[in-house]
């Protein structure tokens, strides 16, 4: 590794200037060349929480590109969320959706606007894409894996015309139970997994927040609860936040100092 050279710039993250870019990163925001996967349970707003943080991202940054790619939603569907969260008519959007009546071919597309150069790009749903390129390109479903996963790969590393090193955000889908759906591969291939949970899965209407179950770039466990405000912003609790961290601190210290107790105690009567 001393022997790599790599552009300062390629570690200053992405801001959205909120709480939420305590947990995405253990020094603040959202990095570059990543891949950040985002599972939940139903109606829990993966989707609208995604759309803000890239929302939240371009009104710090507006000279960033940022592109997200709808699978799951039509035009129509997307003009429903703009009429509750009016900053979202100012991201470029990209709809793919299957036709078996004509002889579509969304994946050279796809890969053409790949090219450009993305800052960011987030995808809803990566299971939905799969099963696009597999029937139109005639392929295997997990072919189709590898072929998203190659691309990813290839603008992590800033493959593209400008040479940009792209962030992607990608849900994905989850069975009944919650589980994710992808094979090993994927599961291993990613930077981390953000879950967005009910706090009673059978509720719609409990507690809802985020947490990491897998995190190379931050913290795992660590919770933080979100409410879809009717103003046209997600609003995160901050405050219950902060206080849960200055637990989680104090529960750390009391930890070392029973374990160093019993190693004074070991060491006393070995």
């Amino acid at each position: 590794m001393c022997d790599m050279k790599f552009d300062n710039l390629l570690f200053v993250n992405y801001k959205t200037n909120s709480i939420l870019d305590k947990l995405l990163c253990s020094y603040s925001g959202l990095p570059k060349g990543v891949n950040y996967m985002i599972i939940g349970d139903p109606g829990v707003g993966k989707t609208t929480v995604i759309l803000d943080m890239l929302a939240n991202i371009q009104n710090c940054y507006p000279a960033a590109k940022l592109l997200f790619i709808s699978v799951e939603m039509n035009e129509v569907d997307l003009a429903i969320y703009v009429q509750r969260y009016p900053k979202f008519s100012f991201l470029n959007i990209l709809f793919v959706e299957s036709d078996c009546s004509l002889q579509t071919h969304h994946w050279q597309t796809i890969c053409d606007i790949m090219n450009e150069g993305w800052d960011i790009v987030a995808i809803d749903s990566f299971h939905e894409l799969q099963g696009i390129i597999k029937e139109e390109e005639n392929v295997r479903l997990k072919s189709a894996e590898t072929m998203i996963l190659s691309l990813i790969k290839q603008q992590n590393k800033a493959n593209n015309r400008r040479s940009v090193n792209t962030t992607f955000l990608t849900i994905q889908q989850v069975t009944k139970s919650g589980a994710f759906i992808g094979s090993n591969r994927l599961k291993h291939s990613i930077t981390a997994m953000m879950e967005l949970r009910l706090e009673n899965s059978k509720n719609i209407y409990s507690d809802r927040y985020i947490v990491f179950s897998k995190h190379r770039r931050g913290d795992v466990g660590v919770k933080l609860y979100y409410s879809l405000e009717k103003n046209g912003d997600v609003f995160f609790d901050e405050q219950r936040f902060e206080n849960e961290q200055t637990i989680r601190k104090e529960q750390n210290m009391v930890t070392t100092h029973i374990r160093n107790f019993a190693d004074q105690f070991d060491q006393l009567f070995t």
